[in-house]
């Protein structure tokens, strides 16, 4: 596999992207017990977050690969890692809303991987277009240098 080195890249840095919204925002957390519609704002807004950031990554990657793959569910994963475990063991003052927010957290990041996913094979095409048009354009002016 080709991508080996890129996949490690991409993974750590998702990684520590993730680890660091987590312990950043953590003091945001109890936003979310919250009863009224900030509670609400804020729990929706950790889940944004981090479905964007699986949605980008996952996208960015797959734009250079041929196919499907599992990357941007396994990014999800990566993604997901630390907030759940964060509020397992930091008492975040999320009493009961502990399963709720990792709840949202891991839908976001399942939703975040299937659309980064699709807009990844998207990508992919549109990719592959440019090269071939790039390729076509390097070899008329290997042919034809004097036009230029």
């Amino acid at each position: 596999m080709d991508n080996i080195p890129r996949f490690a890249f991409y993974a750590s840095g998702v990684f520590i992207i993730s680890s660091a919204f987590t312990l950043l925002s953590s003091e945001f957390l109890i936003k979310i017990t919250d009863p009224t519609f900030v509670g609400t704002l804020f729990l929706f807004g950790f889940g944004l977050v981090y479905m964007n950031i699986v949605f980008v990554t996952g996208r960015r990657f797959m734009r250079r690969l041929q196919g499907a793959s599992p990357v941007p569910y396994i990014f999800g994963l990566l993604i997901a890692i630390p907030p759940l475990v964060w509020v397992q063991i930091y008492d975040a003052g999320l009493g009961d809303a502990n399963l709720t927010f990792q709840f949202v957290v891991i839908v976001a990041c399942g939703l975040g991987a299937l659309f980064g996913h699709r807009a990844g094979l998207k990508a992919q095409i549109q990719f592959q277009k440019n090269l071939q048009e790039y390729l076509k354009q390097e070899q008329n002016l290997r042919n034809n240098p004097s036009e230029n």
